[in-house]
């Protein structure tokens, strides 16, 4: 009986405990503590919210089917599991809207804890759209593999709109499951002009940092730190515009298939399908694995080129800066089985394709490389000529235009004796910069009312930081335990 007694007086003390009153004497019972993780593991078919005061984790490929909008809240955190390398594809017709702010931008990372983060942890985010590709209508995106065609992207609407993207880091996704077959950072398959990219950072990259296959969508302000592959890659006849995009490369990290800042290809075969890859990209920094004249810590020899434009390629890149690569500009002509040799080197003497108004500089070898003698000797014109406004010099290197361009976190770089590595980049240009003037707006490639003509600053930066406040270079050191808690 006392027993009985006493639990009876602890049940009532708890029952009071858990209540409160208010000033008009009615009782509130307040409910126990939700849990703030959320596991994702099945399909999102409906419209759907995830909040701030939450932490999502995505088991497995996570699918945004039926048509759905998924909206984001800014501060919202999503990890991808590990263990089922997790990912987030949004479906043709459904949308995603993350919109972060400076203050509360939307991370998507991976979900082992501080210290233990590596490139390649889970998958990434997909977006898959109706614009035109020139491979077919339905076509299955690279690294996903679904029974019901749910990865399957193309179509005939150039303006589709998978919805909004804007102040959003993504970090240590990517996979290369097998050659030509990986998961970027950010994949675009078919994404078209009704969709909104700006403010994207891809962190540590376990393949590509932007992959676009096909598609006509525009993006600004990208940053790509520390990828494993290619920064920017352009297939299957992506004619989307870019701007404002910086990528860091760390000497120590390359691919097996070879590193490029730029890769574009047309297709696989090089051929004339329609449309052509015909992206524009200006005020673009490169920042190679060469990070001063001397001094350099041991560069990985699977660093290639500062841009390899191949495969009939017909991108365009203006008012940019290149520094620090191994190699240059390279535009390879090698024919893949039935292509058409020369054609990416054709673009480019035709007017196609242009390369204008750009800085190279810092270039260990081959500054221009062709497939040929005879070919670089008839594209050469086209890259130093006065004409396109294009300057190279390889007595200067990143720091003669950046404040502080090479900083990483203490996890992936260490001090040596020349050069101090640890801290925080700063992009932004020295007084006195070759690249603070020199932007010209005249061409044709230009005349999208996309392009933000008003600077004259060449390169992803001017005078502003444009990354402040939202991005991050050392997520490592974020504990990414307590919801809404992104710096």
């Amino acid at each position: 009986m006392k027993n009985f007694l006493l639990m009876t007086v602890v049940g009532v003390g708890l029952l009071l405990a858990s209540c409160s009153k208010s000033n008009d004497d009615s009782v509130i019972v307040n409910p126990p503590a939700a849990e703030s993780t959320v596991t994702v593991s099945a399909d999102v078919t409906a419209n759907t919210t995830w909040t701030a005061d939450k932490i999502y984790l995505l088991k497995g490929n996570i699918f945004v089917t039926n048509n759905a909008t998924l909206t984001i809240e800014p501060g919202t955190i999503i990890k991808g599991d590990k263990a089922s390398k997790g990912a987030l594809i949004i479906t043709r017709g459904a949308k995603i809207m993350a919109v972060g702010t400076v203050d509360k931008p939307i991370v998507f990372t991976s979900n082992v804890a501080s210290g233990g983060r590596a490139q390649g942890d889970w998958g990434g985010v997909i977006l898959l759209g109706k614009a035109p590709n020139n491979q077919g209508p339905s076509i299955s995106i690279e690294g996903i593999s679904d029974a019901t065609d749910k990865g399957k992207y193309g179509g005939t609407d150039a303006a589709d709109n998978s919805g909004t993207m804007k102040y959003v880091r993504i970090e240590y996704a990517g996979i290369a499951l097998s050659p030509d077959n990986e998961i970027n950072g950010l994949t675009f398959g078919s994404v078209g002009s009704g969709t909104t990219i700006d403010y994207v950072e891809v962190y540590r990259s376990g393949d590509d940092a932007f992959e676009w296959f096909g598609g006509t969508v525009n993006c600004k302000h990208l940053l790509a730190i520390d990828s494993w592959d290619d920064d920017f890659d352009t297939d299957y006849g992506f004619s989307g515009n870019v701007q404002f995009g910086l990528a860091q490369r760390l000497a120590a990290t390359a691919d097996v298939s070879g590193s490029n800042g730029f890769e574009s290809d047309n297709n696989s075969a090089g051929d004339n399908k329609a449309p052509q890859t015909a992206a524009v990209f200006s005020n673009m920094t490169i920042l190679g694995p060469r990070e001063a004249a001397s001094g350099n810590p041991s560069i990985n020899a699977n660093f290639q080129h500062a841009a390899q434009i191949r495969r009939n390629s017909s991108i365009s890149i203006l008012n940019s800066v290149f520094s620090g690569y191994v190699q240059g500009i390279f535009f390879d002509d090698q024919a893949p089985g039935a292509g058409d040799a020369n054609s990416s080197s054709v673009n480019l003497t035709s007017g196609k394709a242009v390369f204008a108004n750009n800085i190279i500089i810092g270039t260990g070898s081959n500054v221009i490389k062709a497939t040929t003698t005879a070919i670089l000797d008839v594209i050469t014109p086209f890259i130093n000529s006065v004409a396109n406004n294009n300057t190279i010099n390889n007595s200067l290197y990143a720091g003669a235009i950046y404040t502080d361009p090479y900083k990483f976190s203490a996890d992936i770089a260490s001090n040596t004796a020349s050069l101090n590595r640890q801290g925080i980049p700063n992009f932004t240009q020295v007084s006195g910069s070759t690249a603070l003037t020199g932007a010209v707006w005249t061409s044709a490639k230009l005349n999208d009312a996309f392009f933000d003509k008003t600077g004259t600053f060449r390169g992803a930066f001017g005078a502003t930081d444009w990354s402040a406040g939202w991005a991050s270079y050392n997520p490592q050191a974020l504990p990414y335990t307590t919801p809404g808690a992104v710096k």
